[in-house]
C-alpha cells in the first residue's frame, strides 16, 4: 500500500523548503546583549525585530537551522482565532474575554498582512477565504452560531453554506454544510520565516543557529544564558521554544504538550483537476475534533493535507500513506494521485487552547499556538517584546489568563495519545450516528 502512493521522488521534508530553506548562521556569541531570543521561528524573530525597532541589541539563538522547525513546516493557513472560538475552548471564557481574544487574534491578522501588502514582505500572501466543513450534519446546524461569532467578535463577514451550495466551493460529497470567511487566507511559511530572517538580520541583529540553550541564571545586572557554544550575558530572555520547549526552561516544558501534526503533498496536478476540486483555491479545515485541514500550494498546482495518522508517532512513508486515505475520502477523484512529500512538526499546546505571554522570575516567554501559528504568533513574539521592555504598560488576556501545568510526562507527552485516540473514536461515533 505505502510504495503504490509515494512518488517515485518521495521527500520526506516539507514543500515549502524547495524555495525557502531554513539556514545555518554561524554567528559567534557576543559577551552581552540587551536582548537573548530563544527560538527563530515565527515568535521569535519578530520578537527579535521589534526589540531592534526599541532601540535594543538582540541575539536570537536556536537549537537548529534558523527557521527549521515548526513555522518553517505548517500548513500555513491565515486565519483570525478561529480555533478558540469554534472549537469549544471559548466556552471557559466570559463574552468580555471571548472579545479580547477575538480582537487580538483580528489584530494578529492584520499585522501578517500588513507585512506583505504595507512593507512589501514576500511570502505568498493570499487572501483567498477560507471555507470550514461539517463533517457531520450536527456540526453544519451550529455554523450559523459560529458566524455570528466570528462577524461581531472578530468582524469577519461571513456566509453559511448548505450542502447543495457546496459544489460552488469544493468538489466533494464528504461534508454537510459550510462556513466561508473571505478575508482569511494562506502564506508561504518558510518564505515567511526567511523574509523575518533577513529583516532582522539587514536591521542589525545577531542570529545563531545550532546554539542549545542549556541553562539560564540570574544575576544582579540581568542573566547568565548558557548555551552549547558558550555562555552570554543577557539584560533580558525571552523564550519562543513553543513545541520544542525543553528542560533548559522546565517551567515552560510542564505547560506545554507537543502534538505531532503531519502533512502531504501531492504531484502537481492539472489545472482542470484543481478547478473541479477547489474551484476558489481556499483554504479549508473541517469540524472533527482531530480535524483535516487542506489547501492549495501557493502556485495552485498540488494539494496539501494535514492531519495527525495515528495516537503515536510514525514513519513518514506510513503517515503518507494514511494521510493519503483522508485524501481520498475527500476526493475520490485523487486514488491515482502520488504523494510527493510528507513532513512532520509539533504543535505547541496549552491546556486552555490560547496562546500565553508571562514571565518567571524574570525570564519572559511567549508560546501556545495550538494550531493557529502563522497569524497569532508573530503578533505574539511583538507583544511579548513591548511588555518586557516596558514599553506596554496594561497586559493582555495572553498574561491574564491561567497557564496551567500539565500531568508530569518526561520526554514524552503521554497524555496527548490517549486523546488523539479519545476523538478518533468519539469521531467515528459522530459520523456513525449519523448515518454516514
Amino acid at each position: 500500500m505505502t510504495e503504490n502512493v509515494l512518488a517515485e521522488n518521495f521527500r520526506k521534508e516539507p514543500l515549502w523548503w524547495e524555495s525557502a530553506a531554513p539556514f545555518t548562521h554561524e554567528q559567534r556569541l557576543p559577551e552581552s546583549v540587551d536582548v537573548l531570543v530563544v527560538g527563530s521561528g515565527f515568535c521569535g524573530l519578530s520578537a527579535g525585530i521589534r526589540c531592534l525597532e526599541l532601540g535594543r541589541s538582540a541575539l536570537v539563538v536556536d537549537a537548529g537551522p534558523i527557521g527549521g522547525l515548526a513555522s518553517s513546516r505548517s500548513g500555513a493557513m491565515l486565519s483570525s482565532g478561529q480555533k478558540f472560538l469554534l472549537n469549544g475552548a471559548s466556552q471557559n471564557f466570559s463574552s468580555e474575554q471571548v472579545s479580547a481574544v477575538s480582537r487580538l487574534h483580528a489584530e494578529a491578522f492584520d499585522f501578517v498582512k500588513g507585512l506583505a501588502c504595507d512593507e512589501g514582505l514576500d511570502f505568498d500572501f493570499q487572501q483567498c477565504g477560507r471555507l470550514f466543513l461539517a463533517s457531520v450534519p450536527d456540526d453544519a446546524a451550529r455554523f450559523d452560531e459560529h458566524a455570528q461569532i466570528l462577524r461581531t467578535q472578530a468582524h469577519v463577514s461571513t456566509r453559511v453554506l448548505k450542502p447543495d451550495e457546496l459544489k460552488t466551493e469544493i468538489g466533494s460529497d464528504f461534508y454537510f454544510g459550510g462556513m466561508v470567511v473571505e478575508e482569511f487566507g494562506g502564506i508561504h511559511p518558510s518564505k515567511f520565516g526567511l523574509a523575518l530572517a533577513q529583516r532582522f538580520l539587514s536591521r542589525g541583529g545577531l542570529a545563531a543557529s545550532h546554539t542549545r540553550v542549556e541553562s539560564v541564571s540570574r544575576s544582579a545586572q540581568g542573566f547568565r544564558v548558557s548555551t552549547a557554544r558558550g555562555s552570554v550575558f543577557a539584560k533580558h530572555v525571552l523564550f519562543a521554544t513553543n513545541g520544542y520547549s525543553d528542560r533548559a526552561f522546565g517551567y515552560l516544558k510542564r505547560r506545554i504538550a507537543p502534538a505531532a501534526s503531519y502533512i502531504i503533498a501531492t504531484e502537481r496536478l492539472p489545472a482542470t483537476v484543481m478547478d473541479e476540486l477547489m474551484p476558489k483555491r481556499r483554504m479549508y479545515s473541517d469540524s472533527k475534533r482531530n480535524l483535516w485541514y487542506f489547501r492549495p500550494s501557493p502556485e495552485g498546482d498540488r494539494i496539501l493535507l494535514g492531519a495527525r495518522p495515528s495516537p503515536f508517532p510514525v514513519p513518514l512513508e506510513d503517515a503518507a500513506a494514511t494521510l493519503h486515505g483522508f485524501l481520498c475520502q475527500v476526493f475520490p477523484q485523487l486514488e491515482s494521485v502520488k504523494i510527493s512529500h510528507c513532513w512532520t512538526g509539533n504543535v505547541a499546546m496549552t491546556s486552555s487552547h490560547l496562546q500565553q505571554i508571562g514571565e518567571v522570575n524574570g525570564v519572559y516567554y511567549a508560546v501556545g499556538c495550538n494550531g493557529s501559528g502563522a497569524a497569532i504568533m508573530p503578533y505574539l513574539g511583538k507583544l511579548a517584546a513591548e511588555r518586557m521592555l516596558g514599553f506596554r504598560i496594561e497586559p493582555t488576556l495572553f498574561e491574564t489568563s491561567p497557564f496551567k501545568a500539565f500531568p508530569p510526562y518526561g520526554d514524552f507527552p503521554w497524555f496527548v495519545p490517549l486523546a488523539v485516540a479519545g476523538y478518533n473514536v468519539l469521531d467515528w461515533i459522530d459520523r456513525k450516528w449519523a448515518g454516514v
